[in-house]
């Protein structure tokens, strides 16, 4: 037998190594030979940012440029594929034209899943916003439930927003997105989580902080190229904090979810919320722990609250920095609609405030939340109708942005109409997209054309409940406070552009004041 030290141990030690190398060297070919393959079967496409000189500098260009870069490439190849270097490599950029066949394609060979985990990077973050048994419950029983939950959901707008924003019975500044993003925490937690939890520190920290820290750990992780980023998660603090939050959402709602399950043990009747619903429908889904189904609300709140938030603060920036003169129309018709149901936020009245509609729909268009949509990643080869063949391993994506820019889909799409939906819905306008129905111009509905929502299968489950949401939050606002722009403040505020994504600016400020009795 060998000693250790020996020369026959170092010997059995070096063809171990040797081994370990020789397989290290052939996956490394492996991965070489596919990664040139695909480049080169999508080099046919014309690439934009060519001119800029190689991948890393193209890399870095699409990280505080890509707005250039996707308005170019629209421009020049807005009816066919083109090619753009974006913090994961190439992205080929189809023509909208091709989003109805795109949609088709099934999960297997064009991955809507695939695409999220490598945009979330779940291999490092072991986060994915794809969750099944969350997408059920939000079809099948949170939508199906909203005209019985208006009501109390209304109540809770008014008692936050009254707490949140306070008296301001003179002019007073206030950081609204902030202050929105609690008040849509504690809102939606009263459906998620029922009104005895929406306001419980614990709940609130994990609805708020939790997002934050999880986009700035993927931001960080982005920034190395993807072979190091193995090594970069080490050096990430936010990926430790992100961690620390699903232990803290373990503590905190475990206990709740056993209580639910003892209270049904004794018959008692069961809560009408999310988690609930949640708890209710685990086993069809494979869900074993109640650690997953407090996970699930972490994922839940990410794929809502902050989302909720954007769109809430965008229109109301458009509303005083477009178009102030607007607003006594707009409070008149939510006063109307108010009068008519006796105080209360019923389905029909949400349905029938037509110009808040209008003016969501119209924010919604001229501020996406990405320059793109539909991204997925190509699990095999695909062939679209006119011949066009993209190879396995190809990122692809919609454009997002440029058609709602585009005058050949909105008359002066540069402008911010408020009532440009409202037309469209009452036929004062003639459509030139020639829809079937003039309700696709709702805020809710879903088009190539607008895929503020997502389009096909994978469009946002939750519209419906985010659109009664945003609804209740702003018409609360607008009835009870005077809004305008700082002193000094002209226009609107710019949004904040970081790679793809537009969000708007979270720092600044607007001015209320409390309406006159």
């Amino acid at each position: 037998m060998a000693q250790p030290g020996s020369i026959e141990d170092l010997s059995q030690g070096g063809v171990g190594i040797y081994k370990a190398l020789s397989v290290l060297l052939v996956l490394t070919t492996i991965l070489y030979i596919n990664l040139t393959s695909t480049a080169r079967a999508v080099a046919k496409f014309p690439l934009i940012g060519q001119s800029l000189g190689g991948y890393t500098k193209r890399r870095a260009y699409f990280a505080t440029q890509a707005l250039d870069l996707f308005r170019e490439g629209y421009s020049k190849f807005k009816n066919s594929v083109w090619r753009v270097t974006s913090a994961d490599g190439e992205v080929l950029v189809l023509p909208l034209r091709y989003a109805d066949e795109l949609r088709e394609k099934p999960e297997n060979v064009v991955s809507s899943n695939a695409a999220n985990e490598q945009t979330f990077e779940t291999k490092f973050l072991g986060i994915t916003p794809e969750n099944p048994l969350m997408v059920h419950v939000v079809k099948s029983d949170l939508t199906h439930n909203l005209s019985q939950l208006n009501a109390s959901l209304a109540e809770a707008v008014s008692r936050t927003i009254s707490e949140e924003i306070g008296a301001c019975e003179e002019w007073t500044e206030i950081n609204i997105s902030q202050k929105l993003l609690k008040i849509v925490a504690i809102v939606s937690g009263h459906v998620f989580l029922g009104p005895e939890l929406c306001r419980r520190e614990e709940y609130l920290h994990a609805s708020i902080d939790f997002t934050m820290d999880l986009f700035i750990a993927i931001g960080a992780l982005k920034r190395w190229p993807k072979p190091l980023r193995f090594v970069a998660k080490y050096w990430i603090p936010q990926i430790k904090k992100v961690n620390e939050h699903r232990r803290r959402v373990h503590e905190f709602l475990v206990p709740v979810l056993q209580e639910r399950r003892a209270r049904q043990a004794r018959g008692e009747k069961p809560s009408k919320d999310m988690l609930q619903w949640l708890l209710d429908k685990s086993n069809q889904f494979d869900v074993q722990t109640d650690e997953e189904l407090a996970e699930t609300q972490l994922i839940l709140g990410m794929a809502a609250i902050h989302t909720t938030t954007m769109a809430a603060t965008q229109t109301l920036y458009d509303l005083i920095g477009y178009c102030p003169e607007v607003i006594p129309e707009l409070r008149a018709e939510i006063e109307s609609i108010q009068t008519a149901s006796k105080g209360v936020m019923t389905t029909q009245g949400l349905y029938q405030m037509k110009l808040l509609d209008s003016i969501m729909r119209e924010s919604q268009r001229y501020n996406p939340s990405n320059m793109v949509r539909m991204q997925r990643l190509v699990l095999k080869p695909m062939r679209f109708s006119d011949g066009t063949t993209i190879p396995a391993g190809t990122q692809v994506a919609v454009p997002a942005l440029s058609p709602l820019q585009d005058p050949d889909i909105y008359s002066d799409p540069l402008s911010y109409d408020p009532y440009r939906f409202a037309r469209l819905r009452a036929g004062q306008v003639t459509d030139p997209l020639k829809y079937g129905s003039k309700e696709l111009y709702q805020f809710i509905s879903v088009t190539k054309e607008n895929m503020g929502f997502g389009y096909g299968r994978h469009a946002c489950p939750g519209r419906f409940f985010a659109a009664n949401e945003i609804k209740m939050i702003l018409a609360r606002i607008v009835q009870d406070y005077d809004i305008k722009m700082p002193e000094g403040v002209e226009g609107r505020y710019r949004n904040v552009v970081r790679g793809s994504s537009i969000t708007p600016d979270r720092t600044k400020t607007i001015m209320l004041r409390k309406v006159a009795a």
